[in-house]
């Protein structure tokens, strides 16, 4: 049965009670909340795996570049569709562990692509690039579905995004910068609302928050780019959806920090708004430019001061002085 003790229950009672500092620590290793020796090699196991599994990947890429023209096409063609069907199936039909079967999974969708390239390049289909990051997103969707890995969700969220921008490039070219960033923003910030909805459900591993850190801290910076550049555009061009959106994730971000307690919210979402804020401070003094470099920097300099005093003091609040 899975314990309910946390680190902030732990500091809640070491700093009411003369609970010692070395018996306090013994319980977080314990309770798993610090990382154990057992964590660690779990760790660099996974680690090592991963990165060979990802020079494997670069080795194939690399072999036919470098070996294209003494190769013949079916040759070509034959490996990658050799190396393809023996690593599902391995991942597929052996019992090794889970972890080794989602690695492997990840290296079948990557292979996927480079079929793909490999096929486009022998017979010049002609295919825009939108064409084969869409065909390459949706042939591992049951790949993704399947394995639940966070490594292979990052990857095909990054099909995705690579795949919708081209798409704004290639066949939807009317569209506005402003608006391509909206839609990304969306995109990822659906992808993160989606993860803390089923980590709170206990569908995923909660203490490997790497996932909604990074696609988060995208989401964020797409969407301070769009404000940004409203500033300078004018609102028409973008109708204005940027500020609804971010201001609509400011205080929904804000909130939900609180209520987890989880500090990367707490200080990206206000780094985007110092953002916003130096670049309105610019707009407004164009014709002053020395006076508001002048006002700019102090703005960033006395905010992110603020900032960072002020989330001291709130992780001081949450965890006390241990």
């Amino acid at each position: 049965m899975k314990s309910n003790i946390n680190r902030e229950l732990i500091y809640a009672i070491a700093r009411h009670s003369n609970w010692q500092k070395k018996s306090m620590e013994r319980t977080l290793r314990s309770e798993g909340v610090y990382a154990t020796t057992r964590s660690w090699a779990n760790f660099i196991r996974l680690f090592l795996l991963s990165v060979g599994a990802s020079f494997t990947i670069a080795g194939i890429i690399f072999f036919f570049a470098y070996n294209w023209d003494e190769m013949h096409k079916f040759l070509k063609l034959g490996i990658l569709e050799f190396l393809l069907l023996a690593t599902t199936a391995t991942a597929l039909f052996t019992k090794l562990h889970k972890t080794i079967k989602n690695v492997l999974l990840t290296a079948s969708a990557v292979l996927v692509g480079v079929l793909f390239a490999v096929f486009g390049q022998i017979y010049q289909t002609g295919a825009n690039a939108f064409d084969f990051f869409f065909g390459w997103t949706y042939c591992v969707v049951l790949w993704v579905l399947v394995a639940n890995f966070q490594p292979l969700w990052f990857i095909f969220l990054a099909l995705v995004n690579t795949t919708f921008v081209l798409y704004t490039q290639q066949v939807a070219t009317h569209w506005t910068f402003e608006i391509v960033l909206d839609v990304l923003f969306l995109l990822n910030a659906v992808a993160v609302i989606i993860w803390e909805i089923l980590a709170a459900k206990g569908r995923v591993q909660e203490q490997h928050r790497w996932f909604p850190r990074v696609v988060g801290l995208v989401a964020i910076v797409v969407i301070t780019i769009s404000m940004i550049s409203l500033l300078f555009t004018g609102l028409k061009q973008g109708y204005g959806l940027a500020y609804l959106l971010g201001f609509s994730v400011y205080g929904a971000a804000v909130w939900y920090g609180h209520r987890v307690r989880d500090l990367f919210y707490l200080s990206a979402i206000p780094f985007s708004a110092i953002s916003v804020g130096t670049a309105v401070i610019v707009r407004m003094g164009e014709n002053v430019p020395e006076f508001i470099m002048l006002l700019a920097t102090l703005f960033v300099m006395g905010s992110i001061t603020l900032l960072v005093q002020y989330l001291g003091k709130l992780n001081r609040q949450w965890h006390g002085k241990y």
